[in-house]
């Protein structure tokens, strides 16, 4: 059975070229249907039904008109897919070059972030508070004598 088939398909490929590279397209265009339904859990039958109906439809519509129906089904996909994917690349681009303190920062203000913060934003201003007291306390030495 093998071998008529392999014969079968020889015989295709010399004397019909573009018979043959229909065949070669629809061999593809089948088992791709088949691994894609296997894969997102289709039954063996129903993904060999599918594939069956995949595998036929080069040889239905011929190779230039498959060539067209098949990028009209997937470069839509496609293009939006790529879209996506180069807004997600702008963003990142732009959040990582703007060189701005905490650009890329994401706080969680809860309550105990927001009060740590607080309590750390008043020892820091306690300490330039301290800085200045002791600037003025030796000015005041330094101007008295």
């Amino acid at each position: 059975m093998l071998k008529a088939v392999g014969r079968a398909l020889g015989n295709i490929a010399k004397h019909h070229k573009m018979t043959a590279f229909n065949t070669g397209v629809s061999i593809w265009a089948g088992v791709d249907s088949y691994q894609t339904a296997r894969e997102e859990g289709s039954s063996k039958l129903g993904a060999a039904a599918g594939a069956m109906a995949d595998a036929a439809l080069p040889f239905v519509l011929g190779a230039p008109a498959y060539a067209a129906y098949f990028a009209a089904t997937e470069l839509p996909e496609l293009a939006v897919s790529a879209s996506d994917a180069l807004g997600t690349y702008k963003r990142n681009m732009a959040k990582t070059s703007s060189n701005r303190a905490f650009v890329n920062a994401h706080f969680d203000d809860t309550q105990q972030a927001f009060t740590m913060r607080q309590a750390g934003m008043q020892i820091a201003e306690r300490s330039r508070y301290n800085m200045q007291q002791a600037m003025l306390g030796n000015e005041a030495r330094y101007m008295r004598k």
